[in-house]
């Protein structure tokens, strides 16, 4: 491992240098890495420096630490953790709900004509056994029913993007006032996908995922909410027990 300049780069230093293992496939999820105790004779460092390594790589989701004698397993980051990094982003540019459909209707419709092309036949009755059931009041069928597509594409850049957001959908949406009208709306438009993706018609899916869109833009402008930031600043403020990584 390079010397770093200054004592208080060897927790970034030796983090680097772990996770260039990892990164490099060296390293793959289920794998321990080497004791404490090694890693201190390996690396010729303290059992702080060590620690703080680890702590970073615990925080990028790169590690997890288990009870007993697994010791530090690696893993690769789940969705959420790229969702809590968005949703500090959408705060701070201010991105709106408008933004947020705009970005949706360039890439979902496009998706579910993929995905009706080309998902498996577990695939499709998944999508279609989610859309059947509907939404419930807190959204539950909703976001799981766009995570179940976009799995399907089986894009991993967009699995992994759209499923971010969408998580980081999850927590911005959990003030709005969705009426029981607009979830048997937004309900309905999930069976018509579904019915498109499990008959195997690109066009037809594609369609109606562009009109449910296009229907949510419509409820957006109607509550006055198209230009309003997903996430306010105000939603940060005071005992917020709904922080999205708690």
């Amino acid at each position: 491992m390079a010397n770093p300049s200054t004592p208080s780069r060897l927790p970034d230093a030796v983090a680097a240098t772990l996770r260039r293992r990892i990164l490099s496939g060296e390293l793959v999820p289920g794998d321990s890495l080497p004791t404490e105790g090694e890693l201190v004779n390996q690396l010729g460092v303290s059992r702080e420096t060590v620690r703080m390594a680890l702590r970073l790589l615990d925080a990028e989701g790169l590690t997890a630490t288990s009870q007993g004698r697994g010791g530090v397993r690696i893993r690769h980051p789940e969705p959420e953790r790229t969702a809590h990094s968005l949703v500090q982003l959408f705060t701070l540019t201010g991105a709106t709900w408008g933004d947020l459909l705009d970005f949706r209707k360039m890439l979902e419709p496009a998706a579910a004509a993929h995905v009706a092309e080309h998902a498996t036949a577990q695939q499709r009755e998944r999508i279609a056994a989610v859309a059947e059931r509907g939404i419930a009041p807190d959204g539950t069928g909703y976001h799981e029913f766009h995570e179940l597509l976009v799995q399907a594409s089986g894009n991993p850049l967009l699995t992994t993007v759209l499923a971010a957001v969408e998580q980081a959908v999850r927590w911005a949406a959990a003030e709005q006032d969705i009426t029981q009208y607009d979830r048997d709306e937004a309900a309905k438009s999930h069976r018509a996908i579904a019915v498109a993706i499990t008959g195997k018609d690109p066009q037809k899916a594609e369609r109606r995922m562009r009109q449910h869109l296009d229907a949510a833009l419509r409820h957006v402008e109607a509550s006055g909410l198209r230009g309003a930031p997903m996430i306010p600043p105000s939603r940060w403020r005071g005992e917020n027990n709904d922080l999205p990584w708690r």
